[in-house]
């Protein structure tokens, strides 16, 4: 049992770990990469950009006394806007 469990645990260890990669790819999206990210990744940062912007609203008469408008207007409109229309479809996600 012991010897069992010792080379999960290796096999763990060398599964998780990660690769390192000196020259980056610049490998061009998929067909699939790019229906996925036209029918359910985009639709899903439009609904994130409408809800952002009313989360937005409903936060400005906390936002402004604290001097925090420009830091929620970044991170509720402005990123969820560019995520959805000025990233090249198909990209990779920017996590």
């Amino acid at each position: 049992m012991k010897r069992i469990l010792a080379i999960s645990l290796l096999l763990s260890v060398f599964m998780g770990s990660p690769v390192v990669s000196f020259a980056e790819e610049k490998t061009e999206p998929s067909g699939s990469g790019i229906v996925i990210d036209v029918v359910i990744i985009r639709p899903l940062g439009l609904a994130s950009l409408v809800i952002g912007a009313g989360v937005f609203v409903i936060a400005l008469p906390f936002t402004i006394p604290s001097g925090s408008v420009k830091v929620s207007a970044k991170k509720l409109i402005a990123e969820p806007f560019n995520f959805t229309f000025t990233r090249p479809v198909g990209a990779e996600m920017p996590y």
